[in-house]
C-alpha cells in the first residue's frame, strides 16, 4: 500500500500534524489497544507503524488527520475513541477544549479517560452512537472516524457546518467530504487503501461448510479482475458494507472466495479458474455477487483506476452516490441504504 497524505508534507498544516503526532507518547495507549477498540487508529490495517508509513492502521491514522481541514476555532468529533491516542493527538493539535470524542462503550470510554489523563489530555467523552453523533456539543467544524454503518450517517453530517469536513473511513478507503447545507456532503476519497480484516465471527463461519462445497445455484460468470485485489475489495465493501468476504481454500486445494450476509442468509461462493471466469453458487434472498458485479465491471473497463479517482456524495435524503472521475459526466452508482 502507498500512502499519499494531503496536505503535502512541506505544507505548514503537514509540519503541525508532524509535530502533534510527534508530541503524544505512544506508548501511553498503544499497548493496551484491543481489536474491539474501534478508534480510527484501530481501522482494517494490520501491524503496528509508529512513523505512520507502509501498510499499518498508524498509516490510515496519519493520512485522515493530515486531510483534517478545520474551519479557526471549531470542535473536532472524533467517532470512535479506542485507546485515545486518537483524541490525545487532537488534543495537542486543537486543543482540549475543541475535541470532543464519542464511543458506543462505556468501559473502552473509562478506559481512554484515564490513559488521556495520565498524558495531560482532557477532551469531553461522551458515551454513544456514532450513528446519531453528538447533538450536545454540535456544532462541528470537522467530524473524524469510521461510521460503524458504512454510510455517512444523516445526524452526523448534519451536525457539521456548512463548508466543515467529514473524514471517514469507509470500507478500506478514506472519504473526504465537505459538508453542505441540509446534511448533504460531497468529496473524494484519498490515494490510499488499508488491507481489510478477514476475521469472523462464529454466525459468519457457520457459513464456511457451504462455502466449501457447491451448493446453492450455480451460473458461470466473467470475472472482472482479481476479486481478493485492494481495489476489488474496497468497491465491494462500499457497495456492500453489511457483507462479510472470507477468503477460502477448498478440498482440491483452489482459491474460493465467500461472500457472507448473515442477517439474511444470503451467501455467495466465487471460484475463480485460470480463463478468467468463475463459478458462482449462490443461496438466499439476496444475489451477493450480482450486486457488486457491476461496479467491479465499470473499474475494470476504466483501466482499473485508484481511489482517489473516486468520489461520493450525499444528499438530502439520505441517498449515497459512488461516481467515478466526475459527479456530473462520470459514471455513478447509487449504494444501497
Amino acid at each position: 500500500m502507498t500512502i499519499a497524505t494531503r496536505p503535502a508534507d512541506g505544507s505548514p498544516r503537514g509540519a503541525a500534524w508532524r509535530a502533534a503526532f510527534a508530541a503524544v507518547p505512544r506508548d501511553a495507549f498503544l499497548p493496551a489497544l484491543a481489536p474491539a477498540e474501534a478508534g480510527p487508529e484501530a481501522g482494517h490495517g494490520h501491524g503496528h507503524d509508529p512513523e505512520g508509513g507502509g501498510e499499518g492502521p498508524q498509516a490510515m491514522l496519519h493520512a485522515m488527520y493530515q486531510a483534517l481541514d478545520v474551519p479557526d476555532g471549531g470542535r473536532v468529533l472524533e467517532i470512535g475513541t479506542g485507546s485515545g491516542y486518537g483524541a490525545a493527538v487532537l488534543c495537542h493539535r486543537f486543543g482540549g477544549e475543541r475535541v470532543v470524542s464519542l464511543d458506543a462503550d462505556p468501559e473502552v470510554l473509562g478506559a481512554a479517560r484515564g490513559r488521556l489523563a495520565g498524558a495531560g489530555y482532557a477532551p469531553a467523552l461522551a458515551a454513544g452512537d456514532g450513528v446519531r453523533g453528538c447533538s450536545e456539543y454540535a456544532p462541528y467544524g470537522a467530524v473524524v472516524g469510521r461510521p460503524a454503518n458504512g454510510r455517512v450517517p444523516a445526524a452526523l453530517a448534519a451536525q457539521v457546518v456548512p463548508g466543515g469536513a467529514l473524514v471517514l473511513a469507509l470500507s478500506s478507503g478514506i472519504a473526504v467530504l465537505t459538508a453542505g447545507v441540509d446534511a448533504t456532503a460531497s468529496g473524494r476519497f484519498l490515494p490510499v487503501l488499508a488491507h481489510r480484516a478477514t476475521g469472523a465471527a462464529a454466525s459468519v463461519r457457520s457459513y464456511i461448510p457451504a462455502l466449501l462445497v457447491p451448493l446453492g445455484t450455480s451460473v458461470d460468470v466473467a470475472l472482472p479482475a482479481d476479486i481478493s485485489a485492494d481495489m476489488p475489495r474496497f468497491l465491494g465493501g462500499l457497495v456492500q458494507p453489511d457483507v462479510h468476504e472470507l477468503p477460502l481454500i477448498d478440498a482440491d486445494g483452489r482459491r474460493v472466495y465467500g461472500l457472507v450476509h448473515p442477517g439474511s442468509g444470503s451467501w455467495a461462493r466465487v471460484a475463480p479458474r485460470d480463463d478468467g471466469t468463475a463459478r458462482v453458487q449462490f443461496e438466499g434472498t439476496r444475489d451477493l455477487w450480482g450486486e457488486r458485479a457491476p461496479v467491479l465491471t465499470a473499474w475494470a473497463k476504466a483501466a482499473c483506476p485508484g481511489p482517489e479517482r473516486y468520489g461520493l456524495g450525499v444528499s438530502e435524503d439520505g441517498r449515497h452516490r459512488l461516481w467515478l472521475d466526475s459527479p456530473v459526466d462520470g459514471p455513478g452508482w447509487f449504494l444501497p441504504a
